[in-house]
């Protein structure tokens, strides 16, 4: 049981993350009259489609639209369910995050044709976790036979099971995902999972195209920060510093972007190196997004933070130090203003323990040719560890503050 239970949430949470929203007043599901399955669910998808253009008071309202919906069609005759339309409708709202009752209820009919009840079958099995017999059911389906209102929910599903034993098939599905549903929530959780696989297993080409395309159509999805978070991670994980071309092509990415919004993205970096201990990335990106910032504004400010930060780190504490000092704390985020006060603690030990002649100068801290900030001795290790922890706890306190 616990097994299916972190499969489904694990499915759920990168294929979706939230995937269902609500109407607003003036377009909720419709009303009166013979309920019609497939206008209900298409309500859902035109909803979803609103996620993607930054409609949070739309997203804000999903319980209560799937409510609504999941209980009318729980209350569906059997014989709505003899139309394929209707029944592809409900395998679309089921993997859409929909109730799994509906679909289960839906399947005792015995109303369902072999063919959909089969592929409803799937849609059930995926929706409870139950891995092997989705893989079983769904797998051998293709998705690009069955209309694109589903076609491109099914591609999604089968490319989350099939994510961790045979990515180059996952990604692939991604792509008819995609295909099948242009302009969509589906291509934009297409688009983010196909960069995030393409990371894990090192697809450095494939990564760069996914992000591309999703900065360019979704940069106003609510799931944006999330998926800027993650590209800074991919970033600092593909360890660009000391390969020309690749870093080439991840600033020509990023120049196409608005100037506060590439700042913002080198800033998730700098942030990312520090957190992963690539404080050589993490320099170059802080400096990056210092030229990008404007004067007096926030960015600036927890720019000049990251890159005092790296040079406490690989350069001098002391300046390191010097530069912390500089940064005025009222204009920056409380987890960024922790996060300094831990770093000047941590600058301050260094610069003692030296002083008394106990650590090494700290200016030979990863200086190896090459190294992309992962070689040094064991005492920038240490040192390197502390800044990590010091990110980690600011992180916690955010996390506590927002519950």
């Amino acid at each position: 049981m616990k097994r299916r239970v972190e499969f489904l949430a694990g499915a759920l949470i990168w294929l979706f993350q939230g995937f269902a929203v609500a109407q607003d007043g003036h377009s909720a599901a419709p009303q009166g009259g013979d309920v019609r399955p497939f206008e209900l669910v298409r309500t859902v998808a035109a909803l979803q489609d609103r996620i993607v253009m930054g409609d949070a008071a739309a997203k804000a309202k999903l319980p209560l639209l799937i409510s609504q919906i999941s209980d009318r069609l729980f209350a569906c005759g059997a014989a709505v369910w003899a139309e394929a339309r209707n029944d592809h409708a409900i395998v679309a709202y089921t993997l859409s995050g929909g109730q799994p009752r509906v679909i289960r209820k839906v399947l005792q009919t015995g109303a369902v044709p072999h063919a959909e009840a089969d592929l409803m079958a799937g849609a059930l099995a995926y929706a409870e976790g139950q891995e092997a017999k989705a893989k079983q059911i769904l797998l051998p389906i293709e998705a690009t036979k069955l209309p694109p209102s589903v076609g491109g929910l099914v591609a999604l599903a089968q490319a989350a099971l099939l994510s961790k034993i045979d990515p180059r098939r996952a990604a692939r599905l991604l792509d008819e995902a995609r295909i099948l549903a242009p302009g969509t929530l589906v291509e934009e959780a297409a688009l983010r999972r196909s960069a995030l696989l393409a990371d894990e297993v090192a697809d450095f080409d494939r990564f760069i195209n996914a992000s591309s395309q999703y900065f360019r159509r979704y940069s106003k999805s609510l799931y944006a920060n999330d998926f800027r978070r993650r590209f800074a991670e991919s970033i600092v994980r593909f360890g660009l510093k000391d390969e020309p071309g690749p870093s080439a092509r991840l600033t020509g990415l990023l120049s196409e972007l608005d100037r506060p919004y590439q700042a913002e993205l080198y800033l998730i970096i700098a942030q990312a190196g520090v957190r992963n201990g690539k404080i050589g990335p993490a320099k170059a990106a802080a400096e990056k997004a210092l030229s990008l910032s404007e004067q007096g504004g926030a960015a600036r400010s927890r720019a000049q933070l990251y890159a005092a930060i790296a040079k406490v780190l690989i350069v001098s504490p002391a300046e390191g130090l010097t530069e912390l000092a500089q940064i005025d704390d009222a204009v920056l985020p409380r987890g960024d203003r922790d996060l300094k006060s831990a770093v000047a603690q941590l600058a301050t030990q260094i610069q003692r323990s030296a002083d008394g002649g106990q650590a090494q100068d700290a200016s030979s801290i990863d200086r190896a040719p090459g190294s992309g900030g992962e070689s040094h001795d064991a005492n920038g290790s240490m040192l390197i560890q502390s800044a990590q922890a010091a990110l980690q706890q600011t992180d916690a306190l955010l996390r506590r503050s927002a519950q």
